[in-house]
Order: C-alpha cells, then sequence, then structure tokens
C-alpha cells in the first residue's frame, strides 16, 4: 500500500468530523496534536493542531511498546527467535554472573514479558517496586539493570500459565534488547530493515540510554502518518505492498486477549483491546490499539475497515485517555459506522 494525498470524506462523515475538529481547535479538547483517518485503505482525515504539522515528530511514549511487539514477531517470522515460549536470559550469557539470581528468573519467557506477567520485581504503578520505570532511567546501563532485578514476592503462575499482570516498561525495554541479542543487530538496525524501510518510514528518533541502548517501552519520536502505516500494517495482518513483514498468525495472536486488565480492557502482545461504544448508536466496536501517555493512541478497528491515529501531548493529565477515547466514541465511531450499517 502506497498513501498518496487525501480522499474526501464519505459524505455522512464530513458534518461529524467538522464538528470534532471545531471542538479540538476551541480547546474542549486539550493538547490534542493530530488525528488522522484511514478507511477502506483511504486516507479520509488528517489534521494538525497547535505547533504539529505532517513532519511533526510525535513523542509516542508508550505507544513504542506495541512497535517492539512487532519487530519480534519479524524475529520470529526471519528465523532468529523460534517463539514466545524461549527462555529469555540465555541470551544474556555475556552479563554473567547476573544479580538476584532466581529459578524464576532462570524460567522466565518472552511470552512472559510481552503479555506483562514476569516474575520481575516491576511495577510502572508503584514506585516502590525496585524496577519502577524512573529508577531504571537513572542508570548508565539498562540492560543490566533489567536483568539483575529481583523477582516480585510471592510471584507464582496462575492457572492459565501467568504471573499477575503487572504493568512494567522495563519489560519491554528487555524485549527490545532479547531482539538485539538474537538477530546480532542493533534494535534501530533490526527495525529499520525489517519494518521501518519497507513501510517507508525514515524519518525518526530514538530514546537512548546514557550508553546508546535504545528504549524499547516508550519515547520514539514518529510522524503521524508514519504512526498510521504501522497501523494499517496490523490491520493488513503484517502484509504490506505485497511483501510479508509479519506473520498473520503473529499479528492474531498478538491482538488476542491474554490478560484481563479491568472490567473493560484486555492485553495482548503489547496490544491494549477494548470495545468502544458509538455515542450515537451504542453500538459497539471492537479495537486493537497502541497507547502511550498524554492520550496517543493508534486504534484498528477491523469491523469498519479503519484505522484511527490521534496524536496528544496531555502528558501525565488523569483524563488523558479519557479524552482521545471520547473523541473515537463521540465523533469518529459514529461519522464512519453508518456506511458500514448501511451497505
Amino acid at each position: 500500500m502506497t498513501l498518496l494525498g487525501l480522499f474526501a470524506a464519505p459524505a455522512w462523515a464530513n458534518s461529524t468530523m467538522d464538528d470534532m475538529v471545531a471542538a479540538i481547535e476551541r480547546g474542549d479538547y486539550k493538547n490534542i496534536t493530530s488525528v488522522l483517518i484511514l478507511k477502506d485503505g483511504n486516507l479520509v482525515l488528517e489534521r494538525y493542531f497547535g505547533q504539529a504539522g505532517p513532519q511533526y515528530l510525535n513523542n509516542t511514549r508508550s505507544a513504542t511498546k506495541t512497535i517492539t511487539s512487532l519487530a519480534l514477531g519479524a524475529a520470529i517470522e526471519q528465523g532468529a527467535i523460534s517463539g514466545v515460549d524461549e527462555k529469555v536470559f540465555p541470551y544474556f550469557q555475556v552479563y554473567e554472573p547476573i544479580g538476584n539470581a532466581h529459578a524464576l528468573k532462570a524460567d522466565m519467557t518472552l511470552k512472559d514479558l510481552l503479555t506483562m506477567s514476569s516474575a520481575l520485581d516491576c511495577n510502572d504503578n508503584d514506585p516502590n517496586t525496585p524496577g519502577y520505570e524512573d529508577k531504571m532511567h537513572q542508570q548508565e546501563d539498562w540492560t543490566r539493570f533489567a536483568l539483575d532485578l529481583p523477582v516480585m514476592p510471592g510471584w507464582s503462575r496462575g492457572a492459565g500459565g501467568y504471573g499477575p499482570f503487572r504493568y512494567c516498561t522495563v519489560g519491554t525495554f528487555l524485549l527490545g534488547q532479547t531482539i538485539e541479542m538474537a538477530t546480532g543487530q542493533s534494535l534501530d538496525g533490526f527495525i529499520d530493515s525489517a519494518l521501518f524501510s519497507p513501510l517507508g518510514i525514515t524519518v525518526y528518533e530514538w530514546y537512548r540510554s546514557p550508553i546508546g541502548e535504545e528504549m524499547a517501552g516508550g519515547g520514539l519520536l514518529l510522524m503521524s502518518r508514519d504512526l498510521m502505516k504501522l497501523g494499517q500494517l496490523a490491520l493488513q495482518r503484517g502484509e504490506w505492498n505485497g511483501r510479508r513483514l509479519v506473520s498473520e498468525g503473529w499479528i492474531e495472536e498478538s491482538v488476542r486477549p491474554h490478560r484481563t486488565v479491568t472490567q473493560t480492557q484486555k492485553y495482548g502482545y503489547q496490544w491494549w483491546l477494548k470495545d468502544f461504544t458509538s455515542a450515537t448508536t451504542v453500538l459497539k466496536h471492537r479495537a486493537y490499539y497502541m497507547a502511550g501517555n498524554g492520550g496517543n493512541k493508534i486504534a484498528i478497528f477491523k469491523d469498519l475497515n479503519m484505522v484511527v491515529v490521534i496524536t496528544s501531548e496531555h502528558f501525565n493529565q488523569p483524563d488523558m485517555h479519557k479524552q482521545t477515547t471520547g473523541l473515537l466514541q463521540d465523533y469518529i465511531l459514529p461519522a464512519f459506522e453508518h456506511g458500514a450499517i448501511h451497505q
């Protein structure tokens, strides 16, 4: 797929989209920087706000985690990694001896990290845990920090084979370092060759540790159209312009609910899963999406054949995700479900 110019939105969507743009411009929704909608392969809305524009590099924050998941799928597709049941620590023998050695760490798999279920004592919602993200940022060598973490007291696998769900950015960073060890390439080099170059993504910036390690768990800077390409790659089940970048099976497994986080939200392989409810029809539309601090969302609605990119710099605010959920439910779904309903 090659994205060209902007296509006209369906007639029934124009008024609702105009209302949404007006609401953002008058400040009803704070710090929104862009809204892009790709419907049936056509770019039908592309609007920027504030200082942003087509070349603006958005801080994706934790939406980066989903890109790391795609990269792991690409590494498996290329044969560098056999699958998600591989143990993590054998890739890091050059770091021996590893601190806080424990059988639970030796047993830790890539799937444990993908599903936020590992035994590492790490919880970004609890600053008292040893693996709290900000504690890693204070270190020089982030890989050493991650590998040396202790295990969570009382950790055990439940009936489904998973440990407790605890959101852990350090675990995703370690996934990125595992890709490096498995492929023999730097993470940025592998992602560029396996994903970005085929997608035509050429301008981006990684957040790095003091010694240059790529932060696979957050902070990658990307343009909005390039975020849209990544969403469309997932919607197309890992294929782009006739080339297989990630296996269809990997995408399907990634967006399957592996963990239940809340009554309304589930988690796959670094993808969030949720039913969004249209404000006008009260119809529910299931989405899998990338999400990051500030309210960033790259949402894929398979039933509508639609990718929505909303970038937002409403960082660390309690309503940051509520805002972008509101844009989806109050404007975008009501506008674009019309055609699906009346086809």
